[in-house]
């Protein structure tokens, strides 16, 4: 069996490499993320097969906590998707050729952290790579990003702080109160039973505040907007991608384990569907196209927050495959939002006209982009749309089917947007540069993951029934 520590491994390998060579530092990140794309299929096809994976290695003997990986349903499912993500932002995200070394040098690093989290065993190993995860992120906006990037880093860096100090807490807690002092996130399930109420309930609150920051879900939800406005468009794909499935890997692997998590889910429940229609109608108010991109993931997470509040197998099921679709989804549609910005050189809607004549591959991914975000069949939003849906009528009757209605009043204002800027053709904005082949190869390799999983869903929801989501 392959070690898992290899998904940590060759990102580290190639950054020390990248560091210390000044030349091809697109080749060797595109290198890094197609060695961790091989490996994670590799993983995925031993879990299906021969069930979860858990590998640890001694690290702090003395305190009982050692580096352990643990390769489940959920972690696999979101590694895939990530590592998909990661090898199209490696080698068709920097559509403007800009500071391709720092840009190469945040992605591996950015790799090694999200490899870290979704691979961790215990709290220990979750709480090093959530950090290192979140580093790169933030130089992305902060070195390159637009205009005003330091005011959006710095927001974006104070809300990751808070999440991260009340991430400690919990994990500190449990460590204190946790029978042997372990900190293992897959044996604690029948041990939280064991501390006093209070104790199970203070950390609940702690990791949940922390998660919900991450998803990001209202009103904790105010740095992503501007993050994804001055972040790079490697930055952006990464971040509405990946990152904000730290939070929502987070959420699965509480409610899965903590059975406090139910005395505290209708109320959950209640505040994802709220964020969700707050963040559909704030996404109604934007003029800016990435501004767009960027409360669509609100929306979409909110509804992943409402599945896994749900604490039915189908709605828990919903909500991983809806973050496997969102993260393929929105990689697209910001790849195609920085590509406008590329060939017209502005991202306001009001400013743009007929983007299908001078950009009709862009014009076309976005709008299949549109088709996935909303639920059209054959593709994997239809799936989490379905078993989502489903799963919130089994837990909440018909009340569990009104978060739909977010997702339509969103498709309703996207619709208006693409007639206007994209298919309206008379006075068209005159294209002023043109996309490389890179970027068309990104369209069609997250496309064919799309479809894949929308036409085949049984390859990701078999994983989930036969090993539960964690």
């Amino acid at each position: 069996m392959i070690p898992l520590l290899l998904m940590i491994i060759v990102p580290a390998a190639f950054l020390a490499a990248a560091a210390a060579f000044k030349s091809h530092p697109k080749e060797l990140s595109v290198s890094s993320t197609f060695i961790g794309l091989i490996l994670a299929v590799y993983f995925f096809l031993s879990v299906m097969t021969s069930g979860s994976i858990a590998q640890s290695y001694n690290y702090i003997p003395a305190l009982n906590i050692g580096f352990s990986l643990n390769a489940g349903s959920t972690s696999m499912i979101l590694l895939l998707m990530a590592s998909i993500v990661l090898f199209v932002t490696a080698f068709a995200g920097n559509v403007n050729r800009e500071k391709e070394r720092t840009a190469s040098l945040l992605l591996l690093l950015f790799q090694a952290g999200v490899s870290g989290l979704f691979l961790s065993g215990n709290f220990f190993v979750f709480f090093i790579f959530w950090d290192i995860g979140i580093i790169a992120p933030f130089f992305m906006i902060n070195i390159l990003g637009s205009a005003n990037r330091r005011i959006a880093s710095y927001k974006f860096i104070l809300y990751e702080i808070f999440a991260s100090a009340l991430l400690l807490a919990g994990i500190i807690l449990i460590y204190f109160y946790a029978p042997a002092h372990t900190l293992n996130i897959y044996s604690l399930s029948s041990l939280y039973a064991q501390m006093p109420l209070y104790i199970q309930e203070t950390i609940f609150i702690l990791f949940f505040i922390a998660f919900m920051i991450n998803i990001p879900v209202f009103p904790l939800h105010t740095w992503l907007p501007d993050a994804h406005s001055e972040a790079s468009t490697q930055g952006s794909m990464v971040l509405s991608g990946i990152v904000t499935k730290f939070g929502g890997f987070g959420m699965i692997l509480i409610f899965a384990t903590m059975p406090v998590a139910r005395s505290f889910s209708y109320y959950i429940a209640i505040l994802a569907a709220f964020s969700a229609f707050y963040a559909a109608f704030l996404t109604m108010r934007q003029s800016d196209l990435k501004r767009v991109v960027a409360h669509t993931t609100i929306v979409e997470m909110s509804i992943v927050l409402f599945a896994i509040a749900t604490m039915t197998n189908i709605g828990q099921s919903g909500a991983v495959f809806g973050m496997l679709s969102h993260g393929l989804v929105v990689a697209l549609m910001f790849l195609s939002v920085g590509a406008i910005e590329h060939i017209f050189h502005e991202r306001k809607i009001d400013m743009l006209r007929g983007i299908s004549k001078g950009a009709k591959f862009t014009a076309y991914a976005f709008l299949v982009g549109i088709f996935i975000m909303t639920g059209v069949p054959l593709t994997s939003g239809f799936i989490a749309d379905v078993l989502i849906f489903i799963g919130g009528a089994s837990a909440f009757g018909i009340y569990g089917i009104i978060p739909l209605f977010s997702l339509i009043i969103l498709g309703a204002f996207m619709y208006l947007v693409i007639n206007k800027s994209f298919f309206a053709n008379r006075r068209a904005t005159p294209a002023a540069a043109t996309i490389g082949i890179s970027q068309k190869m990104g369209y069609a390799v997250l496309l064919a993951a799309i479809f894949f999983f929308g036409i085949l869903p049984f390859v990701a929801l078999n994983l989930i029934n036969s090993g539960g989501v964690v």
